[in-house]
């Protein structure tokens, strides 16, 4: 039985390891594709001088091919996505999205998208305050006090229509169970309502210091809300109430953090163009370092109609076919929504005389709102005059 193990043993081992050489490449040498997983960033490249770039897709899927060796290496920090901005002027600019890896072997079958739109708008700057968010909580039982933040101000410095728009810089702070005051220096951004960073805009500085006392959570305080409309109605309608469920929250933090608040305000409601009732659940604003409960009301807005006012000359019908009345015509005010006034004309309009239990001879009827027939939309505010005579012969 040796024998045979050991006879010729070193061709039998020079033909194992060609096998294995071979059975290494074949698996080398297969090759996968799939969409790697999760999205890859965005960036941009070669921004022009005195330029920055606006642009909505900061991610990109892509589909790979590449040895089963190299898919085991890829990785986010090996794969990268850009658009190309060298030599472009100020503009709208559609572009492809490039994708590129630091590893060889990796071919890019597709992206998703492929293309996007890229728009270039002159730098500005600008000063802008800087708020102060959290993320996550201090240990329970405890609440954040007043915050100081060193610099309270900065400059940003990006494309014109975005810096434009900005109120402020925020200092986004993450906090994990804190219970004593704590100093972080925090990098600055600006967020989306999605909570995504706003890309191309530079801060100077980048960071601020945001000093944190953590204080003792035993204050507790009811406060009112207080509604905060922007924008303006269609211009038929105006704002003719607005109700707020429910009218007061009961708020809890620090005795620092609570002794200014008063009461608090909703974020934000555009009602710019708005033509009928809305019923809106809106986020309470919360200063820094308090809760509230609960941290969301409903907004109840009411709208009317703008009403107009206009004088129409309105003819009294004599009731009978054997009277007359003097004056033959009364002016009428109205009071009309605004898409109906100007088609308001005396025909619309009847003045109704009661003729019952009345004999031949001269009658003084005083007139009231009652006795005058108008479209249902509008109102009747005065006459004249405000008697009439009515003859019967």
């Amino acid at each position: 039985m040796r024998q045979i193990i050991t006879h010729n043993l070193s061709i039998k081992i020079l033909v194992f390891g060609i096998a294995v050489c071979l059975w290494a490449y074949a698996t080398a040498s297969e090759v996968k594709t799939a969409y790697f997983p999760g999205d890859l960033p965005v960036e941009v490249k070669n921004t022009p001088s005195g330029l920055a770039a606006i642009y909505d897709q900061q991610k990109v899927k892509v589909k790979l091919r590449a040895s089963y060796h190299v898919w085991n290496q890829l990785s986010a920090d090996n794969l990268h996505a850009f658009v190309d901005l060298q030599g472009l002027q100020e503009g709208t600019h559609e572009l492809e999205v490039k994708v590129v890896s630091d590893l060889s072997g990796v071919v890019v079958i597709e992206k998703e998208p492929a293309k996007m739109i890229v728009r270039l708008e002159p730098v500005v700057s600008k000063r802008v305050p800087v708020v102060v968010q959290f993320q996550g909580e201090v240990k329970s039982g405890f609440a954040v006090g007043q915050v100081a933040v060193q610099p309270d101000s900065v400059i940003v410095k990006g494309a014109r229509s975005v810096v434009e728009e900005l109120s402020a810089a925020t200092a986004l702070v993450k906090l994990a169970g804190e219970e004593s005051p704590v100093t972080k220096a925090v990098e600055l951004a600006v967020y989306s309502e999605k909570g995504e960073k706003i890309p191309g805009l530079v801060f100077e500085p980048s960071s601020v210091e945001v000093e944190i006392p953590i204080e003792v959570a035993s204050e507790v305080k009811t406060v009112g809300v207080k509604a905060k409309l922007t924008g303006q109605p269609n211009p038929e309608y105006f704002v003719s109430q607005v109700e707020i469920d429910p009218a007061t929250v009961e708020i809890s933090g620090s005795n620092s953090s609570l002794t200014s608040i008063n009461y608090l305000e909703t974020k934000d409601l555009d009602i710019s163009g708005l033509d009928h009732n809305l019923e809106q659940v809106v986020d309470l604003l919360l200063p820094v370092g308090v809760r509230s409960n609960p941290d969301k009301v409903k907004l109840k807005i009411t709208l009317k109609e703008n009403m107009l006012s206009r004088w129409v000359d309105v003819f009294v019908i004599p009731p009978l076919s054997n009277s007359r009345v003097s004056p033959e015509t009364i002016r009428v005010a109205l009071s009309c929504p605004t898409k109906v006034i100007n088609q308001v004309s005396s025909a619309d309009l009847k003045v109704l005389l009661d003729s019952s239990e009345k004999n031949v001879g001269s009658y003084s009827i005083s007139l009231t709102k009652e006795m005058i027939s108008a479209p249902s939309s509008c109102i009747i505010t005065s006459f004249l005059p405000q008697t009439i005579t009515l003859t019967i012969f």
